[in-house]
């Protein structure tokens, strides 16, 4: 196969020739990512965000300009949270969001690779890993990944989940440290619907006046953005059929994520 060089006047013609190419000469596309990295590192984040788009409109599998676009994501934007008109609700312009759904697809593509640079940045990424979202976002990866202690990190003594159903009122369940699950809806008081205890895959949930089942600890994807975008979540979900004797959050699944109950 012909080796293809930069098309450059230096080029003698005879090295042309001796190597057999008769076609065009070719030059190397720039590496919008490596371009970005350079300019992320002079501290021009805005070009550095525009070549970071540029790379992965060339190739939207790039799992380490997704991280970079995270990286700059947050720095642009970090503190307009804070901004009376920032809608915290609108996923598809929430620069937190934006910037966990990269880390997302970034994690996905290659975690062994991108996960140690997630968790080392303490620069471009320091604003993002200080929010709650963040925070949530990492437990999910956690167990995306398997690492060590999973239940521990995620269960812990107490644990707050929602159950966020089309059609169904959203409820907030908490295993808490005394082995009860409590649910509240919309605001009102905790009240206790069952009890719980540790398996080695997940949990037991036994609610009132039903059987027990085992619950699996996973972890799953939350689209937004018309489905263009996602970030993982931890989830629980009932381990086989469910039956029509459940209903409500007893049906599944219970999540933990960077969603906020707020925005349902």
């Amino acid at each position: 196969m012909a080796t293809f060089l930069t098309s450059s006047p230096r080029v003698p013609l005879l090295l042309v020739l001796c190597l057999g190419i008769t076609g065009p000469v070719l030059a190397k596309a720039p590496d919008a990512n490596a371009q970005g990295f350079a300019a992320y590192n002079k501290g021009d984040y805005a070009k550095a965000h525009a070549l970071f788009e540029k790379a992965l409109k060339q190739d939207p599998s790039n799992a380490y300009a997704r991280l970079n676009r995270a990286r700059t994501t947050t720095l642009l934007n970090q503190g307009k949270e804070d901004a009376d008109d920032f809608d915290y609700c609108a996923f598809e312009s929430n620069w937190m969001y934006l910037a966990l759904a990269d880390l997302s697809v970034a994690v996905e593509k290659d975690a062994q690779a991108l996960l140690p640079k997630i968790d080392e940045d303490s620069k471009g990424l320091k604003a993002l890993k200080a929010s709650d979202e963040y925070k949530k976002w990492r437990k999910a990866i956690s167990v995306f990944v398997n690492e060590k202690g999973i239940k521990e990190k995620v269960l812990g003594a107490t644990s707050d989940w929602w159950f966020l159903q089309p059609g169904q009122i959203p409820e907030s369940i908490t295993l808490a440290a005394d082995k009860r699950v409590m649910a509240t809806q919309q605001d009102t008081y905790a009240y206790p619907t069952g009890e719980w205890r540790p398996l080695r895959s997940g949990v037991e949930i036994t609610p009132e006046k039903k059987p027990a089942r085992a619950w699996k600890l996973l972890a799953g994807k939350y689209y937004f953005d018309q489905g263009k975008r996602f970030f993982f979540e931890v989830r629980l979900e009932p381990d086989g059929e469910t039956t029509p004797a459940d209903s409500g959050w007893t049906t599944g699944p219970l999540s933990i994520g960077p969603l906020s109950g707020d925005c349902l």
